[in-house]
């Protein structure tokens, strides 16, 4: 795990954007598959849908409080416009956001009072003395829960999910991936890629450098593409095997993305060429 501040992360998130977002069909789930990034007494800034605005806020509070005595994980909404919601229920004036279990719908069914409208802050862990608030539903430690996450686009409603660890009494948590659903008013369904796609298609994913050729062998025969940070496809190949070959010895150094694309579905990898 890399611990990072909000800085460094959202120069990181606005590059991924520019190179993987604009590439993205609008039929298909985005998927964002970043190290996994732990935040101590910080913030992480969320751009769920790679437009480089970012539409929700995590705050991590360590040894916040008068006394110096709470651990909190808070979700905040971001610059985006109004109406960036999450799963969540309402207790005693304050706002809980739901840990919601792989393979639910995210849709315009579930309840979206995860973030108080007034304060615009969601609960999502709350410890005083190492005690956990009870209505608080990411009390750690906790692995791979997700967020149900709904923002707005040009007045219309869209849904995606957020992949977080949580620390030992909250000391502190980890982000590890998101995907997000660009079709309007339809539904997307927690942890889709990990369920549908990373267990049976990307399980078996290998790449390799080997004297001048970039090797990509998977389980099953996927399409598969390489771009360079500007986005531009310098070579793609079909789903006619699970192995593809591409030569890279007219290639420049530095950073390229492998693309791996399925009918409804595609994830991307960062490589470096040397």
């Amino acid at each position: 795990m890399e611990k990072s501040d909000s800085k460094r992360l959202s120069q990181y998130v606005a590059t991924a954007a520019a190179l993987l977002g604009g590439t993205a069909a609008q039929a298909q789930y985005q998927y964002t598959d970043i190290p996994d990034t732990t935040i101590v007494d910080g913030v992480f800034e969320l751009d769920l849908d790679g437009d480089t605005i970012v539409d929700f806020t995590i705050e991590h509070i360590l040894g916040g409080g008068q006394l110096g005595n709470v651990n909190a994980v808070l979700l905040h909404p971001g610059d985006s416009i109004e109406g960036n919601l999450a799963m969540g229920a309402g207790q005693n004036g304050f706002s809980y956001v739901e840990k919601v279990l792989p393979g639910t719908s995210i849709d315009a069914a579930q309840v979206w009072s995860g973030i108080n409208a007034t304060t615009e802050a969601g609960y999502m862990a709350f410890h005083v003395d190492g005690v956990a608030y009870p209505n608080s539903n990411w009390a750690g430690p906790m692995t791979d829960g997700y967020l149900g996450l709904r923002i707005v686009k040009e007045d219309t409603a869209c849904y995606g999910w957020a992949r977080i660890d949580i620390a030992d009494s909250a000391k502190s948590f980890t982000i590890k991936d998101w995907s997000f659903n660009p079709a309007k008013d339809s539904l997307h369904t927690a942890g889709f890629e990990l369920l549908d796609v990373m267990e049976t298609v990307l399980r078996d994913l290998n790449i390799a450098q080997i004297e001048g050729y970039l090797d990509v062998t998977l389980g099953s025969p996927q399409n598969v593409s390489v771009l360079d940070a500007t986005g531009k496809v310098l070579a793609a190949s079909s789903k006619i095997s699970g192995a593809h070959r591409f030569n890279t010895e007219l290639w420049s150094t530095g950073m390229y993305i492998v693309r791996i694309e399925g009918d409804s579905w595609h994830h991307n990898l960062k490589v470096w060429i040397p």
